[in-house]
This record gives structure tokens, sequence and C-alpha cells, in this order.
């Protein structure tokens, strides 16, 4: 089965989406770097397969796309609708202060990203407009980026 999601999340430059993702086509356009991450066909937004993201134990979840061209100067949208299940973040005694589910790019400071969602909370759309300062950059899943958590987080265009 393939589904393309069609903001997973996807830059769009005045609409025009320049990146799009499916997690059901080709996994390794997502890897975790912390966490686990794997294709929900159970959960959907609007037909379409989501993202489930969870801990590896007592740890923060961070997933990174693949690479994505992008022209410096120019500003973008990252996009992305997100759901939470008892997402409950923690510090663990270091810095930065972690924060719940939100979406960001890589090449960005910790404290930069979109809105970050906790708790239950039904699907959600998430945004971050930003000015790209890198010709290829990587998007970023996070969950208590810097801290640890419990509880689920589902990731859908």
């Amino acid at each position: 089965m393939r589904m393309l999601l069609a903001l997973l999340p996807v830059f769009a430059l005045q609409s025009a989406p320049l990146y799009q993702a499916s997690f059901d086509s080709n996994a390794k356009q997502w890897t975790a770097v912390h966490g686990t991450a794997a294709a929900d066909n159970a959960v959907e937004h609007e037909k379409h397969a989501s993202l489930r993201v969870e801990a590896a134990g007592e740890s923060d979840a961070l997933i990174r796309s693949t690479r994505v061209n992008l022209t410096v100067g120019k500003s973008y949208q990252l996009s992305a609708w997100v759901r939470t299940e008892n997402l409950e973040v923690r510090d663990v005694d270091r810095s930065p202060i972690a924060t719940g589910a939100s979406i960001g790019m890589a090449s960005m400071p910790f404290d930069v990203h979109s809105e970050s969602l906790g708790g239950t909370r039904p699907w959600t759309h998430l945004n971050l407009r930003f000015t790209a300062t890198r010709s290829q950059d990587q998007v970023l899943l996070a969950i208590a980026e810097g801290g640890a958590f419990r509880g689920k987080a589902w990731f859908e265009g």
C-alpha cells in the first residue's frame, strides 16, 4: 500500500510543496536518532497513515528526514498535523528545557520550533515559518528534546 503524505512534514513556498514524505513507500526517508518511529496505519488523519513516535527507554525522541534542498534567503513554511496521547515531558537535569511534540529544522537552535503539544490532544495543525540559512537541511520531529517523556505522538501531513 502506498500513501503519500501531503505535508508530513512538507515545506511549502507559497503553497507549492518542495518536499513530500511517505511512511509506507520509503522507510529510509526518516531516521530515528533517539526514540522510535514507525508507520501507523491504525491511526490516520484524513485517510493517511501517520508516523507514531515513542520513547526508547528514558529518553527524548528525535526523528530526522532525509536532506532537503533549500534556497538560502528564501522563506519557507514547515507544516504537519500532530496528535498526542498521555504525553508527559520531564527535564533530566540538562539544558535545554524539554518541550512537547514539535516540528523544526536540524540547523535551527533548540528553542526555534513550532508550538509544542503535550497531554492528550486531537489532531492539531502545527507550522513554523523560517528563512533558510543553509542550502541543505533536515526536517526534525521532536519530543522532549534534551529531556525524557512517556506517552505517544503521531505526525501526519
